[in-house]
């Protein structure tokens, strides 16, 4: 591009680093959904109050807010809907599975929470980056 805008967009520039860093966060999201939403249940019981609860929202914003910071504005409510469906999917694959999951309605709402807070916290981290731009 004639302004150099192109040089922007490099993986060693800062919007290289900083989707590096999202994809990160996305990938470490998928990776406790994969864990603790897929596998077994095996291991010691809760440490804390609501723990699964508290997993679902953190996973859901991990995979959520990433996507919500950097598509473009007439992506995000495929995003979003691609978020939701996937966790009443995974609930779906809990509830059929052998495993010692079930299916649970609060584990979904769970993971609505934790979409809903990735996009009102990604809108509102863009509108700054946004407005100063």
């Amino acid at each position: 591009m004639a302004d150099g805008s192109a040089s922007k967009a490099g993986p060693w520039s800062r919007q290289g680093a900083v989707f590096l860093v999202l994809g990160a966060v996305s990938g470490f999201g998928m990776a406790v959904a994969a864990l603790y939403f897929i596998a077994p249940v095996d291991g010691p019981p809760p440490a804390i109050p609501f723990q699964d609860k508290i997993f679902h929202a953190v996973a859901f914003a991990c995979l959520t807010g990433p996507g919500v910071l950097v598509l473009p504005r007439r992506y995000l409510w495929f995003w979003l809907a691609h978020m939701v469906v996937l966790g009443a999917g995974i609930e779906w694959v809990q509830g059929r599975s052998d495993l010692g999951r079930s299916a649970d309605i609060v584990d979904f709402i769970a993971d609505c929470v934790g979409i809903a807070l990735a996009y009102g916290v990604g809108r509102w981290i863009r509108g700054r980056f946004e407005a100063a731009a």
